[in-house]
């Protein structure tokens, strides 16, 4: 493979033109997670019985498993764009890698 071969223009456009979409999806995620627990505590405190009894109605909730959706969705979508980014972020280091190589005249 040749530095010439990775456009490393394409790659620094995508990471500039996706860190505030990255960031909302982080913060999506972080949101969701404690809109989890707000939820389980509000069915928690909304039921009787052991704590047991409680926790398990909470868990099986129609809020609780909507939220538990919505974390699951927002943290796909989070995590794969941490993976593109990443590999973005791989793709300028080998092309660094390679153009030194080159300028050294080890390719």
């Amino acid at each position: 493979m040749e530095a010439r071969q990775i456009d490393p223009h394409k790659y620094l456009t995508y990471l500039a033109e996706t860190d505030e979409a990255y960031a909302q999806a982080r913060a999506a995620v972080k949101a969701a997670e404690y809109t989890l627990k707000v939820v389980k505590a509000k069915e928690y405190l909304a039921h009787t019985g052991t704590q047991a009894e409680r926790e398990q109605v909470a868990y099986a909730s129609d809020e609780y498993q909507a939220v538990l959706n919505n974390l699951a969705d927002v943290t796909k979508e989070a995590e794969t764009m941490g993976a593109k980014r990443k590999t973005a972020e791989l793709a300028i280091e080998v092309f660094r890698s390679l153009n030194a190589n080159q300028r050294r005249g080890n390719v």
